[in-house]
């Protein structure tokens, strides 16, 4: 039987009523493209019939549904690794919308976890609430409900395992023949830890029967903890409280956890107790960290871990990401050794912070610097810093300065200061533009015979260092050293007046018969210095621009005025 409604927005809702299987197939169509959109296939009464079509006659339900369908990505992945038929997988996508943001990897994940605990992939047709677990948490409440002693562990068991473990007693669990009737859950929970205290022989004063297993798991490993780490009662519930994913932990990977905690990586137990979320560490990942990753810029991982914690809850296989993107980008051993909490980023974090390092000139000046990764870790607060030092101009900073301490920040902000940061990002960098031919010791020799050398910007030596070694060796500008602490505009119009054989007008000490070819380069670089500091009387003040010259000599007037000089 077909009937036809016409929607009052001009929406024609064609349902055609197959009474034999109690089903029908909702079509609609606009009057105006004659665009057809199967919509679904519902199995109803047809009592229901008025119901539906009430519910389809809303345009705004039309609408979100037609759009959730047309914009689910994974409609195929779904029917295919369900077997299920795209109407069926469209249906599953607007009854579950989370569904519509798992990605394919995600939803393979997902489905080989199910697999690997015994159930059929078609099993969380049965349970759709499973697709908002994550396969790690679906792996641990298995476990959880296996170490409790839960019988026959279903897709729905796993499904109602929050009910059955915090709301349903063991009494009631034993009565329902979830638990055996004469299993000893205290025992059972109690064999997944194995360095319990021979002398101990009760762990629980509550009644068992009336308690859930969540309560007895809590208990379990209060008591556990506060036999191996010495945690007080209110230092466990301060934990758990900040790390609540303990209380669904396995027992037998709390356990694991802990001896590799202690007896291979050999972390002191007070350590533990002030980062209590390293009990909940994976120890497969833990295995594979040691194992596999092993090493930091030379340094052993054990060590690494007894230093920074964190580590320790890092997925391997993400260490091993972020090394590699390291890697490509030639971040130097050293550099990694500086900042160890550069591994707690998510790997297309660091991608993303580098490549936007290397599109700001202070930063990517010194992407080779050994303090470059802690500017990458504290990304948004250098960024910040910088940001407002250009605003205050406050040109000349160090990564000492932009990636340190609030503390010394501020002192930076409201005085020059940080004269050693700036001092070694500068001998840092000319050093390596000099590939490293020459002692850092001898060019701060060189270098710091200059007054102002401490107030270039390492910004501005670079460029006089581009723009130079395009004419004159490493050995030139080194010999002259001091050149790069000069503006380049200077230093262009000095070379150009050398260039055009102008010397017996500018310097009057040369001779008429001198030889303007017989100069060697080093030479040439000599004179442009001296030309640059003629005028100034050899005190150092060339390296500033001509702005802050006209202001200063303008203050020298006001002091002579004044009678102070």
């Amino acid at each position: 039987m077909s009937d036809e409604i016409t929607h009052k927005h001009n929406y024609k809702v064609s349902l055609i009523l197959i009474r034999d299987q109690k089903c029908f197939i909702v079509y609609i169509s606009n009057l105006y493209n004659s665009n057809l959109l199967q919509m679904q296939c519902l199995l109803m009464n047809s009592k229901k019939r008025n119901l539906f079509c009430l519910l389809y006659g809303s345009r705004r339900y039309l609408r979100s549904s037609a759009t959730n369908v047309e914009i689910t990505n994974n409609v195929k992945t779904l029917s295919k690794y369900l077997n299920l038929s795209e109407s069926k997988a469209h249906y599953l996508c607007m009854k579950h919308p989370i569904l519509t943001k798992m990605d394919n990897d995600n939803l393979k994940s997902l489905i080989k976890t199910v697999n690997e605990l015994g159930f059929p992939c078609q099993s969380l047709i049965e349970e759709p609430t499973l697709f908002a677990i994550l396969p790690v948490t679906l792996k641990f409440r298995y476990k959880v409900l296996n170490e409790c002693g839960i019988q026959n562990i279903s897709i729905s068991t796993l499904s109602s395992y929050l009910k059955i473990i915090k709301q349903m007693k063991v009494e009631e669990l034993k009565t329902l023949e979830y638990l055996h009737p004469y299993i000893n859950v205290e025992n059972r929970l109690a064999s997944y830890m194995t360095q319990w205290p021979t002398s101990l022989t009760s762990l629980i004063s509550e009644d068992i029967e009336n308690s859930t297993l969540y309560a007895l798991r809590l208990k379990i490993i209060q008591r556990y903890l506060e036999l191996v780490l010495d945690l007080t009662s209110d230092e466990f519930y301060r934990g758990v409280n900040t790390y609540p994913t303990i209380k669904h932990r396995p027992l037998e990977y709390i356990n694991e956890t802990l001896k590799i905690l202690q007896l291979q990586i050999m972390i002191p137990n007070h350590k533990i107790k002030s980062n209590l979320y390293l009990i909940h560490a994976d120890p497969e990942n833990l295995r594979n960290v040691i194992c596999n990753f092993r090493s930091i810029g030379g340094i052993d991982i054990k060590e690494i871990i007894r230093m920074h914690p964190k580590l320790a809850a890092r997925n391997c296989n993400t260490m091993i990401e972020i090394r590699n993107i390291l890697e490509e980008y030639g971040i130097s051993s050293e550099a990694q050794r500086r900042c160890f909490s550069v591994y707690t980023l998510a790997p297309e974090t660091i991608r993303e912070r580098i490549e936007q390092a290397k599109n700001i000139p202070e930063f990517s000046t010194l992407i080779n610097h050994p303090r470059f990764l802690k500017m990458i870790y504290y990304n948004t607060t250098a960024i910040k810093r910088l940001n407002k030092l250009y605003s205050n101009n406050k040109k000349c900073v160090s990564l000492n300065v932009l990636s340190g301490s609030s503390a010394h920040y501020e002192v930076f902000e409201k005085a020059p200061g940080d004269r050693l940061g700036k001092g070694k990002d500068l001998l840092f960098w000319i050093s390596q533009s000099f590939g490293k031919k020459f002692n850092m010791t001898h060019i701060r020799n060189v270098i710091k015979r200059h007054p102002y050398w401490i107030n270039t910007p390492v910004l501005q030596v670079k460029s006089v260092y581009d723009h130079l070694s395009t004419q004159f060796s490493d050995q030139d500008i080194y010999e002259n050293c001091p050149i790069l602490l000069y503006p380049w505009k200077k230093i262009y119009a000095a070379l150009n007046i050398i260039e055009r054989k102008l010397i017996q007008d500018q310097i009057p000490t040369f001779q008429d018969n001198f030889r303007y070819n017989s100069l060697s380069k080093t030479q040439k670089l000599s004179l442009v210095l001296y030309l640059l500091e003629k005028k100034h009387y050899f005190s150092g003040n060339g390296v500033w621009a001509e702005e802050k010259i006209k202001y200063s000599d303008k203050l020298d007037e006001k002091k002579l005025l004044s009678g102070q000089i």
